[in-house]
């Protein structure tokens, strides 16, 4: 295959194309008029040759008289030896007229018994052909009148007898003609090649003449594409060749309109992009101050409103230790019912103000030794109440390799408490599940419950700020939306990850990864946002 395309590769151009088509049709035409007129002189040569032939034996037969009329061989021998001196003759013999020989000259011996069916002959004729040779035959006869003495002129109206004295025969080889055919071949093809090369030549340089302006027309394209620039053709050169350059210059013409289209409607765009890059800055900068201010609102309002909630609830622990000591039940048992709401309040409202600090970027890690089975069981231990009060059954396994880590206990403390609580709130007389496992490299936390569940829709915002399953305002459920954004954001910014597992009414799984040893990922812009974190403690 390689071999071909290499052969072919010289015609793989339409010069080379045409040239070759040109070529070869002058090249048969050449080689078959050639053969033609070998062939016809070929032919012409044989009969001009079997004509000698039957001469040559015509003049064997008129000097072969006197040897069959005295049976003398040796009156033959000059007349044979005259035939066979001719060229292509190559064997010769007179014979009686019963077909027995008497004498007969050249390579083989002749055989004539096959001959009477044909006898008498009566004037000279080519026997057979074959393809070594011709096989001539001729009478030998004389002619005699009646009177054998005549006196005076000869009387030419008197009758004459034809005796027939016997036969000659001459064989005479091809040899000649087919030397003659060859050279006459050979020259005409010869000569037809010399034409041909002469004519293709003649061919090629008007090709060239004439495709000079496609090649001109294939440079300016060529042009075009390398330089990208906009060259136009000249009209000239054969009515094809002018119709494709007209055609590519008015195709050059609308491209150049496209392009000026093109750059006009790319100004236009590039104007309309920064309009609107400017008031997408604008609208940025309108809400990175707006949430600025929101979170400056979140932090002092919190401030504020955690100083006197912690006042109210101190008052009202001490009122309460009072009238138990005093027998006042009853008033005791109202004021423990305001010290849990004052304490659920203050819980929300530390909330939001952890909310604010990871929002504005203010929360850094507080790195510390801890001892895991002790750190989880802090968080166990404050939403057991929710459990039993559920009736839930709690269960804790553990599969660590190792039990101290490096971490902010406090960030992590809440986190805990954050996915146990929620597990416990959700699920009433079922089973909570804390799966935990630290090695060297992880630490991987999964809280498991058989609750209520999360649909597939609720999933994605279920980590967005202010957002709870059930939004109505006759919910079943407490909260205010940010246990589990505040855990999603201490865990990223922990540089691990959270991720939820839920069906309706079987549950939810909420799985978290953190690689050790920590590297913090900012997860919040700096806005410049100062909190308050000068709040006394609950």
């Amino acid at each position: 295959m390689s071999l071909m395309k290499r052969l072919m590769q010289p015609f793989s151009s339409f010069r080379g194309r045409l040239l070759g088509v040109v070529s070869l049709g002058i090249l048969s035409l050449a080689l078959t008029a050639s053969i033609t007129a070998a062939l016809v002189t070929g032919q012409r040569a044989a009969e001009q040759m079997i004509a000698q032939g039957l001469k040559n034996i015509e003049t064997l037969a008129s000097q072969s008289i006197l040897s069959l009329l005295y049976e003398s061989p040796a009156n033959a021998e000059k007349p044979l030896e005259t035939i066979l001196s001719f060229p292509g003759i190559e064997k010769a013999g007179i014979f009686h007229s019963d077909l027995s020989p008497l004498i007969i000259k050249g390579e083989e011996n002749i055989l004539l018994e096959n001959l009477s069916s044909q006898l008498p002959l009566k004037q000279a004729r080519l026997l057979k052909e074959t393809n070594q040779a011709w096989h001539f035959i001729a009478p030998v006869v004389v002619e005699f009148s009646e009177d054998l003495f005549p006196l005076d002129e000869p009387d030419i109206s008197s009758p004459t007898q034809i005796e027939l004295l016997g036969y000659c025969y001459m064989v005479m080889n091809k040899e000649t003609l087919r030397d003659l055919q060859i050279t006459m071949i050979l020259n005409n093809i010869f000569i037809a090649l010399s034409f041909a090369i002469v004519l293709s030549t003649l061919v090629n340089l008007g090709i060239d003449r004439m495709m000079q302006p496609l090649y001109k027309l294939i440079d300016i394209m060529e042009k075009n594409e390398q330089e990208q620039t906009r060259v136009y053709a000249e009209l000239t050169g054969p009515k094809e060749i002018t119709h494709i350059a007209s055609v590519f210059n008015r195709m050059m013409s609308s491209l150049d309109e496209r392009d000026r289209k093109l750059r006009q409607h790319g100004e236009q765009l590039e104007t309309m992009v920064q309009l609107r890059t400017r008031e997408l800055v604008t609208a940025r900068d309108a809400a990175l101050t707006a949430n600025r201010h929101k979170s400056q609102f979140l932090a002092n309002m919190s401030h504020e409103l955690r100083t006197p909630l912690q006042a109210i609830i101190g008052y009202a622990d001490i009122a309460k230790e009072e009238l138990e000591l005093d027998g006042f039940h009853e008033q005791s048992e109202g004021l423990e019912r305001v010290i849990r709401n004052a304490t659920r309040l203050l819980t929300m409202i530390n909330g939001i103000l952890d909310m604010a600090k990871a929002e504005s970027g203010k929360m850094d890690l507080q790195m510390e030794l801890v001892f895991l089975p002790d750190l989880l069981q802090e968080p166990v231990d404050s939403v057991m109440p929710i459990l039993r009060h559920n009736n839930n059954r709690f269960n804790w396994h553990d599969n660590s390799s190792t039990h101290e880590l490096e971490i902010d206990r406090e960030k992590l403390l809440q986190i805990v408490i954050n996915l146990l609580s929620n597990a416990g709130k959700f699920t009433q007389n079922g089973t909570v599940d804390l799966h935990s496992n630290l090695s060297g490299s992880q630490l991987l936390l999964t809280v498991t419950d058989t609750g209520i569940g999360l649909s597939e829709s609720d999933q994605k915002f279920i980590f967005d700020e202010f957002r709870q399953v059930d939004g109505s305002t006759t919910r079943n459920f407490e909260g205010t939306g940010l246990g589990l954004a505040i855990t999603k954001r201490f865990v990223e910014e922990m540089g691990g990850s959270i991720e939820v597992d839920s069906t309706p009414g079987q549950g939810a799984s909420f799985s978290l990864h953190i690689p050790l040893p920590l590297k913090p990922s900012t997860i919040a812009v700096e806005t410049g946002i100062e909190t308050n974190d000068n709040a006394p403690p609950i």
